[in-house]
């Protein structure tokens, strides 16, 4: 028997094979010789949305991210869809000071999340946290200036790095974890 089915890659589906598939987020290419495990884009010329979008997108079993805030719809809608997937570990931190906006009460608004973990706050001593990263399943690393945000994204001067680092990602999972437990009571390097 023949089989006719045609595979499609959805969107929400997307798989993260390597950096490469990120390359069409880029203005004008990388150059050749170009680190194999890093993609650096820089708003306005590139698609910083795009991008963020593709690696949130393919998270499967971890999403992590540490966020001063944001106001882009869709990140919000695959992060509240993250949430609601119990296959799917998620630990999101925010800061108080702009965990008020209509992204974030959207998402907080739902309590019961099956396997997730969300903290608003401020840093060890009281300040912001000023963060701007995301982990995927303990091997993407997503740094950089860019709150998640129209103008950030497509306006402002702002850099995003993505990395394929499972050692970077793990310090920063260790880290964010402290500022997490923080904001939660615990008391400072307790894990949540």
């Amino acid at each position: 028997m023949t089989d006719y089915t045609v595979k499609v890659a959805l969107p929400q589906q997307h798989s993260l094979t390597d950096l490469t598939d990120l390359d069409q987020f880029k203005t004008g290419g990388f150059a050749v010789g170009y680190p194999a495990d890093t993609r650096t884009f820089y708003s306005p010329v590139d698609d910083l949305h795009g991008a963020l979008l593709a690696v949130m997108q393919c998270a499967r079993k971890e999403l992590i991210v540490a966020m001063f805030g944001f106001d882009d719809e869709e990140l919000a809608s695959v992060i509240k869809e993250k949430l609601s997937d119990p296959a799917c570990f998620v630990q999101l931190t925010l800061d108080k000071s702009q965990a008020g906006g209509v992204h974030e009460k959207a998402i907080l608004a739902q309590e019961d999340y099956p396997s997730s973990s969300v903290a608003v706050g401020s840093s060890e001593h009281g300040r912001i946290m000023h963060m701007k990263v995301m982990i995927v399943d303990g091997v993407w690393l997503v740094t950089g200036s860019t709150n998640w945000s129209d103008a950030a994204e497509k306006l402002q001067d702002n850099e995003l790095t993505i990395r394929y680092s499972p050692i970077e990602a793990n310090e920063a999972r260790i880290r964010i974890a402290h500022i997490h437990s923080h904001m939660l009571g615990g008391k400072p390097g307790q894990s949540p």
